[in-house]
């Protein structure tokens, strides 16, 4: 039995070449890295200059690697819960759950998760005007006070995975007839692209992630379609918000500074959307703008 043998063809790129080339550039990179580390190090000595000038960068560099890797970790973990099912979520925590914990007056809403992801690109346009209009100008004022000017989003992304709700209450008592209030347990962990600039530096904003308890509230009900009249959208408590730099500013990503950069992010969520601050959305022209930005009554 005569077996035909396979010839390479001379147009075929080898790949034993290629994996060469890969390592020697590796052993290039490594051998300079050392060489401007030592260098470095000489000079410093050369010239006479405190010690201080050698710890100083290192502690900052083992400080930010060994948050770095925290704040990844964590991250993956948001990301892959906002991604799994719920019952891949309950399979890979059960150990984890008291049995006294079942939330009797939270139900699920997988069909509302189903709903999300069927309209999340159409909403992702929303989302994004909301951010050019009403976010960047907040960021810009606040930013203002820190001598930072000529912040503008460039670019704004939001990807391809949806916010995800893990479990919804609806209240039936001590409210008014003419309104439906529910609560929504919000979890967002995107694979959002958002480029900004600042004071000519260009970055920007990746694995953003946001945590916390929604209300929406329905008002008021009427008589024609959609039967509701507009709705207010707000956080009952500031929640908890993550996010990764990236570009040029990944350098201001580090303890105090990356501090300062989250507190203001959170502070201009919460003065659009955080009690006693409410995000209204009309939906019919029978309904005054006033009525949903009015306070409720004590």
């Amino acid at each position: 039995m005569v077996t035909a043998s396979k010839e390479k063809s001379p147009d075929e790129p080898d790949s034993s070449v290629a994996k060469t080339e890969g390592s020697l550039f590796s052993v290039i990179y490594t051998v300079a890295k050392k060489v401007a580390v030592v260098g470095a190090i000489y000079f410093v000595g050369y010239m006479g200059w405190s010690v201080a000038w050698l710890i100083a960068p290192v502690i900052l560099s083992v400080a930010r690697t060994e948050m770095r890797k925290k704040t990844d970790l964590r991250r993956n973990i948001a990301k892959a819960s906002a991604i799994a099912t719920e019952r891949e979520m309950i399979l890979a925590r059960i150990d984890e759950l008291p049995a006294w914990v079942y939330f009797p007056d939270i139900e699920r809403c997988e069909w509302v998760n189903r709903i999300l992801k069927q309209v999340w690109p159409n909403a992702n346009h929303y989302a994004k005007g909301l951010i050019k209009n009403t976010i960047e100008p907040n960021v810009q004022k606040a930013l203002a006070n820190y001598k930072l000017n000529s912040f503008k989003f460039d670019r704004m992304i939001l990807g391809t995975i949806p916010p995800r709700i893990g479990g919804v209450k609806v209240y039936d008592k001590n409210i008014s007839r003419n309104e439906i209030i529910m609560d929504l347990d919000l979890f967002y962990a995107s694979d959002c692209d958002i480029n900004f600039n600042l004071g000519g530096m260009r970055g920007g904003i990746k694995d953003f992630q946001i945590h916390g308890m929604v209300r929406v509230i329905m008002k008021p009900l009427i008589n024609k379609m959609p039967l509701v009249g507009g709705l207010q959208i707000f956080f009952l408590n500031n929640p908890n918000i993550d996010f990764n730099l990236v570009g040029v500013v990944d350098l201001l990503d580090m303890p105090g500074l990356s501090d300062m950069l989250r507190r203001i992010i959170i502070e201009q969520v919460g003065a659009i959307m955080v009690l006693p601050n409410k995000l209204p959305i009309k939906l019919s022209d029978e309904v005054p703008a006033v009525t949903l930005q009015m306070p409720e009554p004590e």
